[in-house]
């Protein structure tokens, strides 16, 4: 059953009508771009149907110029990161307290002070100043949080912060919502984890993708291809991990080669990996391309993608896009990995973080047996679109925009021209409808003390009196003498004066 469609759809909104929201980004790099800055894209994509949108960013980069190309406004402004946000310490308050007097907090608060948008989303725990200069100003703060904060014991003081500076909390998994109690989970998180566009995905080409990408890698077609993928290359993305485990499978797999796509974060690390392939004697099975312009045609390439991530991943992206070309992950049990995996049906393929061995085992099972390992793929797939494909997501932000209109806004926008919708319950063409429109969230009592003021003020019953004339063409005329009678002040006092002039020349005329 398919799901909702986005509102744009089903209503027209023209700039006029859609209230201001701003999204800040923590990072906008030059060459290439993190799956933070992916996930901020894609939503703001998603939301611009909803709301106009304006992206923050700290400087050009990748994310602006994909922005501006989807028509969305950037907005440039350097603003300091706090990274004790994500690994707190005693000392964090203090700090907070120092960044709040900058020239760049002062800055950001008059900007926001200027803009006044409906609402700011700041992305990223360690984005913490843009929530707090939207707070200062009475502005609604949605706080968007995309990792997991580190747990130790002075974690309670970054949740109190964020739970003190936002209105609402956006978190992309069960793994990032854990860090807050359970009162402020039910009282203002919502989870909304991420998705891919299917314009993106390039479904018809992804044979001629595959064929293409492995003869530039010289990959013969009865060779299996074993794949890494990270944005930039650290320790705790284990490359190191997967470099071992490449000398494991290929004492069972000796025809296997091996694709490593990402930029080096760490370039020590990076270059101590590439060193350990040379003194393993598999420089010619290794294939280290880089940053990657074509995802598409990586993971297309690929036959098996291996996750060996060490840190408590928020949700893992990488995974996500791999079941989303229905290729087999293995990876290890860390943090939002473990939801991806299940939901996928593929369990079982999660092994312990750091066990090398066991990564090993699941490729080489893998392996041994090609089609059952694209027959878990394609399963894979149709799973992970259920849970977290485009429909599934899409459905999930109509609730939240006509949550937010309702309650941070003045009032929904009003459709503006297009045809008049069909009929609930019938579909255009006559047949039935994909699925029924999401219940509408009930007015909150802001919203309904607005409608009552705007009453008062006789905007909606103008509103009726002008779509009464336009009902009625006979007494357009009429009913707008009446209204320009019922506007005037003096309309009374002109009256007795044109009767009092017509009494007195009658009187003339009788003398």
């Amino acid at each position: 059953m398919a799901a909702p469609q986005p509102l744009a759809r089903e209503r027209r909104y023209t700039m006029a009508d859609k209230a201001t929201i701003v999204l800040f980004s923590h990072v906008s790099n030059t060459r290439s771009i993190t799956g933070a800055e992916k996930l901020l894209l894609f939503f703001s994509r998603e939301l611009s149907p909803y709301f106009n949108c304006i992206l923050v960013a700290p400087q050009e980069g990748k994310l602006t110029r994909l922005a501006r190309g989807y028509g969305i406004q950037v907005q440039l402004l350097s603003i300091p990161l706090v990274y004790g946000m994500y690994t707190p310490y005693a000392g964090l308050p203090a700090d907070i307290r120092k960044f709040q007097e900058s020239r760049e907090y002062i800055e950001l608060t008059g900007w926001l002070a200027a803009v006044r948008p409906s609402i700011v989303i700041s992305s990223t725990c360690v984005h913490a100043l843009p929530a707090m200069a939207a707070k200062s100003l009475g502005i609604p703060v949605v706080w968007k949080i995309s990792e997991t904060i580190t747990d130790n014991e002075y974690t309670p003081l970054s949740v109190e912060l964020i739970h003190n500076n936002s209105d609402e909390i956006l978190a992309i998994s069960h793994t990032a919502a854990a860090c807050f109690p359970e009162d402020i989970r039910e009282g203002k998180v919502t989870q909304l984890p991420p998705s891919w566009n299917d314009t993106d995905m390039m479904f018809e080409a992804w044979s001629k993708l595959r064929g293409e990408r492995r003869g530039e890698l010289k990959v013969a077609p009865d060779q299996p291809l074993v794949g890494y993928v990270s944005s930039f290359i650290n320790k705790e993305k284990g490359l190191e991990h997967f470099v071992k485990m490449a000398v494991l499978v290929h004492e069972q797999h000796p025809a296997a080669r091996y694709m490593v796509v990402g930029s080096p974060g760490d370039k020590n690390y990076y270059e101590r990996c590439v060193r350990k392939v040379k003194l393993e004697g598999l420089t010619s099975r290794f294939k280290f391309v880089g940053y990657e312009e074509c995802l598409p045609a990586a993971y297309c390439a690929m036959d098996v993608l291996v996750v060996p991530s060490l840190i408590r991943e928020g949700f893992g992206m990488t995974a996500l896009e791999g079941y989303a070309f229905g290729k087999p992950v293995v990876a290890y049990d860390s943090g939002g990995l473990q939801e991806i995996l299940h939901a996928a049906g593929c369990g079982e393929l999660l092994v312990e973080a750091a066990n090398i061995g066991a990564l090993a085992e699941r490729v080489n099972t893998l392996l041994a047996a090609p089609a059952m390992a694209a027959a878990i793929g394609s399963l894979a797939r149709e799973r992970i679109e259920a849970v977290y494909g485009p429909a599934a997501y899409r459905a999930r932000l109509y609730g939240l925009a006509e949550r937010w209109l309702l309650r941070y806004c003045v009032l929904p926008p009003q459709a503006s021209g297009g045809e008049e919708d069909p009929p609930a319950d019938e579909a255009p063409g006559g047949s039935p409808p994909a699925a029924a429109e999401p219940p509408r969230a009930r007015p909150s009592r802001r919203a309904a003390r607005l409608r009552r003021a705007k009453l008062r003020r006789g905007k909606l019953r103008r509103a009726k009196t002008r779509a009464r004339a336009t009902r009625r063409p006979g007494r357009k005329k009429r009913a707008a003498g009446s209204a320009r009678r019922k506007a005037g002040s003096g309309g009374k006092h002109r009256r007795a004066g044109h009767a009092r002039r017509r009494r007195a020349k009658r009187r003339r005329k009788a003398a």
